[in-house]
């Protein structure tokens, strides 16, 4: 509890990046609030405190006053920041105080004000630099998976298991001898085991059951198939808390057993997609072991799967500095980097990080669309992939192009094409000139205007070239045509009419049609602001 004698102190301090102080004298901004609370967390943490100028001077403040304790369970709701807010009364005036804990380790705290994730740089708050965020995200955090066990040795580990790691890391090197290496010295190498005492990692990887079930029973693999997506109970349902090296096999054969094909017409061929793409599947449940928080008890990585989606739901939500919108272009961090670093060397996975990439673009290239990570929480990650082939005819068009032209396309421009086709048009396209280069998709539109959807020839080659009609709208000289039969009709127009009549479009692009008339001659401004109009110029033909 601050009293006046502690906002004395305080003030004969320098402000700084921990320390700030706002006039305030009757209104703070909420989104000023929290830049300011944000900021301050992410420089370590301080005060901010309200009724005090920049020179130091108590001025008093009304803001809060009969609410103060609301206020940070606000902050809370936005910024995701535990504060502490007081009332002093100093015989200046009364002086709301902001304690503000630093941000955590490795995570930036974001703001909904005027930044996104704010700093300070002097006397200004900023937005957060490149570098600043890399430094940030790359801190230390704890590996749980590195912990040691007590009261675990060699024994404890399961010899089948060893043996399929040594066989992988033998196949993954090409080194062969690694098969025959003492246990000891090849675990040893892998970290897997330090000093002679064996790994959380390890015993995940390596443990025999009863070890694991005594000391980590939270790490099981859970398996159900369901006949119809969305139903509450299962039609079949497997339980794994065993090591992983021996489990792995089990757990793809579990799933492709309920495997099916799906049958697509190529010309006069028949071809055919499984449902359940191997690769895909061991990647995802890879990604779950590696990443899920074993800390978390009580929960287990859960798979479930349908003719419709294949999901893998694992405890543990993201990573700080990882969403659903980056996940994909984000340097690969590790929940769990010594269980990821045992995976990654040997055949499990081809680069440690990777496998999400893997799995949208297998998803991409057999036409069933994209991956979603829809049920993720802050302590779940969830991801699911399409079981069924939505739009093989895509594909199809885009092998097409690339044989005709003699070219290829990478994964990170499928997957925007993918999301054009999905989303029917968009703003920003980072391949777009290659794209129209090719034909392959169209500009809509003009100046900040600018859509970019998918080509008329793609449309064609669907055969579904109503879909790109209704895709592409009304063209810009309909909509000006519209405009000026509207403004004959009624007499006159304000830019509400036509914001009602295309609601598409912004006000800024209804001003730009608005401007290109008047510019032709057809019609004239009468008044200005809001009570302003538009009608049709009298020498106009």
């Amino acid at each position: 509890m601050y009293l006046p004698e502690d906002i004395d102190d305080i003030l004969r301090n320098r402000e700084a990046e921990i320390l700030e102080f706002k006039e305030a004298k009757s209104n703070f901004d909420s989104r000023d609030r929290s830049d300011y609370c944000a900021a301050i967390a992410n420089a370590g943490g301080g005060r901010l405190l309200l009724g005090v100028d920049n020179d130091r001077n108590i001025l008093g403040t009304s803001v809060y006053a009969g609410a103060i304790e609301k206020i940070p369970h606000e902050v809370y709701q936005i910024i995701g920041v535990r504060i502490i807010v007081e009332e002093v009364d100093h015989k200046n005036g009364r002086v709301v105080v902001f304690d503000i804990p630093a941000r955590p380790v490795g995570q930036r705290v974001r703001s909904n004000g005027h930044y996104k994730y704010p700093i300070r740089i002097g006397e200004s708050l900023v937005e957060m630099d490149d570098e600043t965020t890399r430094n940030i995200l790359n801190e230390v955090q704890p590996d749980f998976s590195a912990g040691i066990i007590d009261g675990l040795d060699l024994s404890d580990l399961d010899m089948a298991a060893i043996d399929n790691f040594k066989k992988q890391r033998a196949e993954k090197t090409g080194n062969l001898r690694i098969i025959s290496t003492p246990t000891e010295q090849v675990l040893q190498d892998a970290e897997l085991i330090r000093d002679g005492k064996i790994t959380f990692a390890c015993l995940v990887l390596l443990g025999k059951a009863e070890k694991i079930a005594k000391f980590l029973p939270q790490d099981e693999i859970i398996y159900e198939w369901r006949n119809t997506k969305g139903q509450i109970h299962h039609d079949f349902r497997k339980l794994w808390r065993a090591p992983y090296f021996i489990i792995y096999d089990e757990i793809w054969q579990t799933i492709n057993v309920r495997n099916l094909r799906i049958p697509y017409q190529e010309g006069f061929i028949q071809q055919e997609v499984l449902a359940f793409d191997e690769k895909s599947c061991r990647e995802a449940v890879n990604n779950a072991v590696a990443h899920r928080d074993y800390s978390i008890g009580g929960r287990s990585i859960l798979i479930q799967s349908s003719p419709e989606s294949f999901t893998v739901v694992s405890p543990g939500g993201f990573l700080s500095g990882i969403t659903e919108d980056n996940v994909l272009t984000a340097s690969p961090r590790w929940r769990n980097r010594l269980v990821a670093e045992a995976l990654e060397r040997t055949n499990f996975v081809e680069r440690s990080g990777q496998g999400i990439d893997n799995i949208f673009e297998a998803s991409i290239r057999q036409g069933k669309g994209l991956p979603n990570f829809h049920g993720t929480t802050n302590d779940t990650v969830q991801i699911n992939v399409p079981a069924k082939v939505q739009d093989a005819e895509f594909i199809k068009f885009l092998e097409k192009v690339a044989n005709e032209k003699q070219i290829s396309f990478s994964f990170n421009e499928i997957y925007e094409l993918e999301m054009l086709r999905a989303q029917k048009t968009l703003v920003s396209l980072k391949h777009k000139e290659k794209f129209l280069k090719l034909g392959i998709i169209e500009k809509i539109g003009k100046t900040s205007g600018t859509k970019y959807m998918l080509s008329h020839r793609y449309y064609s080659y669907e055969k579904k070239p109503g879909i790109y009609t209704r895709v592409k709208g009304i063209s810009r000289e309909h909509k000006k045509y519209l405009i000026l039969e509207h403004i004959k009709r009624e007499g006159q127009g304000c830019r509400s009419d036509f914001l009602d009549a295309f609601p598409e479009l912004k006000a800024r692009d209804i001003s730009n049609l608005l401007q290109e008339l008047k510019k032709d001659g057809k019609i004239e401004r009468i008044g200005f602001d809001t009570t302003g109009y538009w009608r049709i110029k009298e020498d106009s033909n």
